[in-house]
């Protein structure tokens, strides 16, 4: 039995609360919003259903707080299920209650969030560091039906993981395979980082759906009817230039529609294909999720800034041209209003221009 401090009161949070309960784990949940959690504080558990169970069950979850400390104590692996916007502040939080060995888990990190997590706690003057690891999408699929109720419609397999430093990736994959069996180590976070689902499946839909979306407050099926072949001609081009930035960088990083399969997400046939068209439409687990209300949605506030922004400047350290990337992230900016190229993570807060120590790469990934 290992105890987890589970951070993140949303779709990840409840469903990654339940699940390792009914492994027989110990999860112990903060959100920063007592309202969030009020429900799950009063039922003392959260209702589930999806593949945990035939019908529906319910997983005992011992401590719902607003209390960081009161989460974080005893706690074997700190796990966060958050938006990549609250990363970095969290970390903040976070440095006076690590004690650089008990390792950090972002479930998932977006592009480069174990690096940012990291630079934060450096920089908020936690020594030693903790270990910081990162998947590259979440582990479930699931969607909140109300207030103490997740459905989960898969568990995801051969999730991609690394940690920083990659000294302590061993140990740290050793623990997160007590919680998650099928996961697959990669290189390094960089690597991760460019394994980031997300970054690659909504930013094309979004944008090219958006007129859509507001005309309709969302009301079609986002990866199967906005699945066209023109959005799956965007997102060919968007995966040629993130495999150009990871040859770049000696990293061996697999065609998307490959990975799709790999976790689960589409069939066999379809990422041996490499069709993306195909990939999406034969994407069971995905199928009957609806597209976003509104353009005010984190296809756009963190897929944008999180994910697609530190790829393009993962691109500019390469040396590689990323002009699909960049064109997508100026209208996707234009259109919500929000200049993404400012609030995105950058070379300096994935740490990559740091002077000193942190300079060599195998000490920051």
């Amino acid at each position: 039995m290992t105890r987890i401090a589970v951070l993140g009161g949303g779709n990840g949070g409840f469903a990654a609360a339940a699940h390792l309960s009914t492994l027989g784990h110990t999860p112990q949940l903060y959100n920063r919003s007592k309202e969030t959690i009020a429900a799950i504080q009063r039922e003392g558990g959260i209702r589930y259903s999806g593949v945990l169970s035939e019908g529906e069950g319910f997983a005992t979850v011992p401590v719902v707080t607003t209390d960081l400390g009161q989460a974080l104590d005893g706690a074997d692996l700190v796990m966060v299920c958050l938006p990549a916007n609250a990363l970095a502040p969290l970390a903040d939080q976070l440095a006076t209650h690590l004690n650089g060995v008990r390792p950090i888990l972002l479930n998932p990190g977006g592009t480069g969030g174990a690096l940012v997590v990291r630079r934060v706690l450096r920089e908020a003057g936690r020594s030693p560091l903790p270990p910081v690891a990162q998947t590259n999408t979440l582990t479930y699929i699931c969607r909140k039906r109300s207030d103490e109720h997740v459905h989960i419609s898969s568990l995801v397999e051969n999730v991609r993981c690394a940690a920083v430093p990659s000294s302590d990736q061993p140990s740290v994959i050793e623990t997160v395979r007590e919680l998650y069996p099928s996961i697959q180590p990669v290189s390094d976070v960089l690597h991760a980082g460019l394994s980031n689902v997300n970054a690659v499946l909504h930013a094309p839909g979004a944008v090219l759906s958006a007129a859509w979306i507001e005309h309709s407050d969302g009301d079609f099926r986002f990866y199967y009817d906005a699945g066209t072949p023109a959005v799956a001609n965007v997102m060919a081009d968007i995966d040629e230039e993130r495999l150009a930035i990871a040859d770049a960088l000696a990293l061996d990083v697999e065609p998307f529609p490959r990975m799709f399969a790999d976790i689960g997400s589409t069939t066999e046939a379809a990422g041996k294909s490499g069709s993306f068209l195909r990939m999406l439409r034969e994407s069971e687990p995905n199928k009957s999720i609806k597209a976003p209300s509104s353009v005010d949605h984190r296809y756009f506030h963190e897929d944008f800034p999180f994910g697609v922004v530190p790829m393009s400047a993962l691109g500019r350290y390469a040396g590689v041209a990323t002009p699909v990337m960049d064109s997508l992230i100026t209208i996707a900016a234009s259109l919500t209003e929000t200049d993404f190229w400012t609030v995105g993570w950058t070379e300096d807060d994935l740490g990559l221009n740091d002077d000193g120590s942190e300079t060599d790469r195998s000490d920051r990934v």
